[in-house]
């Protein structure tokens, strides 16, 4: 830990200055846990505005805590006199920033496991971590700090930016699926020479699958997250602080622009363009491009406002039958 107890004061300056403090600034924040669970001299958060009687149904939990919540909230909290508030817009995201500077999960020191596998003509920097049982295949670049957790497979030409972190079971680099009936009808395959190219600061869950470009490189933008068990095509790129989300699957050469979020088990057709800002919904199928900042949902995807008149049409006529 990078300090054992900071007060309720540090915390504050630390994840969001000039924010109202009411109560003890000097209350010890000796561990984060959830409200659940807490107890005295931990620190929690409350996103939620509460009720007279939550509030009384929680006031021995909260006794001797430092809780992180909004201003709706404070208005009710605020009469609890053995309880530091810290006063915040958005408490979700103050809590993560105080975990994530006073009570920071222990990172993987530098270095390469004995049991890993790298080819003679890989470059892994000093400060990369490459855990157990990983490949890092021919042609493959690893940047500073990047964490590899054990049993990733960097297949081959996979270039890693630096402070990426890729969990246990992704394969990255491998050929895409691409192929052409000749003229006996067998499947003749596309070659894929491209490799993938992973910018700073990304995060790419367990499981996943990212192929390799056919002659340009599939590209993944600067903060971009991936969760567990997405596939990723060839020749996709994936624009900055974009968000992936389990069970997606992106078809090839799909473009997906900057703080696009793809929600779970959607499916993206080949070619199409998702634009910046914009929201696939959960399980939704895009067959043809969305616009910027437009939400889509259902299957064919269709635009939020259009998919709900559609299906309130068809629960009319269904209750009408």
């Amino acid at each position: 830990m990078i300090d054992a107890s900071p007060t309720a004061g540090a915390v504050r300056d630390a994840i969001w200055p000039g924010a109202a403090i009411v109560g003890d600034e000097r209350r010890p924040c000796r561990v984060p846990a959830p409200l659940s669970s807490i107890a005295r001299d931990g620190v929690t958060f409350l996103s939620r505005a509460l009720s007279e009687e939550s509030v009384a149904a929680l006031s021995d939990r909260l006794a001797g805590v430092t809780l992180i919540c909004n201003q709706e909230a404070m208005a009710v909290l605020g009469k609890m006199p053995d309880t530091t508030l810290i006063v915040v817009p958005n408490p979700r995201l103050a809590f993560m920033r105080a975990v994530a500077r006073f009570f920071p999960p222990e990172r993987p020191r530098g270095g390469i496991h004995p049991t890993a596998l790298i080819d003679d003509s890989a470059t892994i920097d000093p400060g990369a971590s490459i855990g157990a049982f990983c490949v890092v295949g021919p042609g493959c670049t690893v940047d500073a700090d990047t964490i590899l957790h054990p049993h990733v497979t960097l297949i081959a030409d996979v270039r890693i930016g630096c402070r990426v972190t890729i969990a246990s079971g992704t394969v990255i680099g491998a050929d895409g699926f691409g192929y052409e009936r000749n003229e006996r009808g067998e499947l003749e395959k596309f070659p894929h020479i491209g490799g993938v190219v992973i910018a700073d600061d990304v995060e790419i869950g367990s499981n996943t699958s990212i192929d390799r470009g056919t002659l340009d490189a599939t590209r993944i933008g600067a903060r971009a997250r991936i969760d567990n068990q997405v596939h990723i095509a060839h020749n996709v790129v994936v624009g900055e602080d974009a968000a992936i989300i389990a069970q997606a699957m992106i078809g090839g050469g799909v473009r997906i622009g900057d703080r696009a979020w793809i929600a779970p088990s959607a499916t993206i057709m080949n070619q199409v363009a998702i634009g910046a800002d914009a929201v696939v919904g959960l399980g939704a199928v895009v067959v043809k491009s969305v616009a910027e900042g437009v939400t889509v949902m259902g299957s064919p995807a269709q635009p939020d406002a259009e998919f709900r008149r559609t299906r309130a049409v068809l629960k009319q006529l269904a209750d009408n039958v």
